[in-house]
Order: C-alpha cells, then sequence, then structure tokens
C-alpha cells in the first residue's frame, strides 16, 4: 500500500508519495535567484534551510498557469535536500495498491513514476528525483 498526497498542478490532478513529504505550508514570499531556469520559482528560508521551490505546473498544463499558486508541498529529494513544489490545490492523502500505478516513463516532459486511477480522474504521480531533472 502507498498513501499519496492528491494535488492540482495546472489544473492537472497530480499524486506525491507521502513518503517523500516533509511537510505542506501556505503560499510564502520567495526571493528571486536570478538566471534561474524558468521552472524555478525562487527560495524560501525554511527554519534555516534555504528550499529551491520549482513549478512544474507550466510543463503539465495546456494552458497557462495562474502567476501564483496556493501551497508549497516540501519534499525530500536526493541526498536528503529539501525542494519545494507549487501547487495549486491540495485536495487529500489517498491509500492505493502499489500495483495500482502504473509505470508511464514521461509525459509533458515531467519524468514520472507513474500514473494512477482514483475516481474519474488518471492522476499523475510525481517523485522528488524525477519531477524536476535538476534537482539531484
Amino acid at each position: 500500500m502507498t498513501n499519496l498526497v492528491l494535488t492540482r498542478m495546472g489544473g492537472r490532478p497530480c499524486a506525491i508519495p507521502c513518503e517523500h513529504v516533509v511537510e505542506i505550508i501556505p503560499r510564502v514570499q520567495l526571493d528571486h535567484v536570478p538566471d534561474a531556469p524558468s521552472e524555478v520559482l525562487g527560495v524560501i528560508n525554511l527554519r534555516g534551510r534555504v528550499v529551491p521551490v520549482i513549478d512544474l505546473r507550466g510543463r503539465l498544463s495546456q494552458t497557462k498557469p495562474l502567476p501564483f499558486y496556493q501551497h508549497l508541498v516540501i519534499v525530500r529529494a536526493a541526498k536528503g535536500k529539501l525542494l519545494g513544489l507549487a501547487v495549486d490545490e491540495v485536495r487529500d492523502v489517498v491509500t492505493v495498491q502499489e500495483d495500482a500505478i502504473e509505470k508511464p516513463g514521461e509525459i509533458a516532459g515531467v519524468r514520472s513514476p507513474g500514473v494512477v486511477r482514483i475516481e474519474d480522474d488518471l492522476v499523475l504521480v510525481l517523485g522528488p528525483e524525477d519531477a524536476y531533472h535538476g534537482s539531484s
């Protein structure tokens, strides 16, 4: 069994395995990072740790994402580094069978450990190392 945090990014249903989620926080002030890739919104100071904030909504959506986000899902990425993922909405936490997660490879330029059907939605499952190529 796998627990997933259900979110929406760019209008698309996504999930992040709970084992990688450190915490979920509301929108906070970001510090700009000059010359950063377009997916990097900036950085935050989270209890003394500098955490890059990544926005995958543009790659996951057919439409231009709203210029703001509602929550940050802080995940533990490679080598214990923290990474903030900007999400439009945090919907729920669900439990699914591990074999219910199908392995599609890469979708919309985002590497994914899988897709799972939850109710009527096909939900993209994002792993912290796979979600953003530059995070490791």
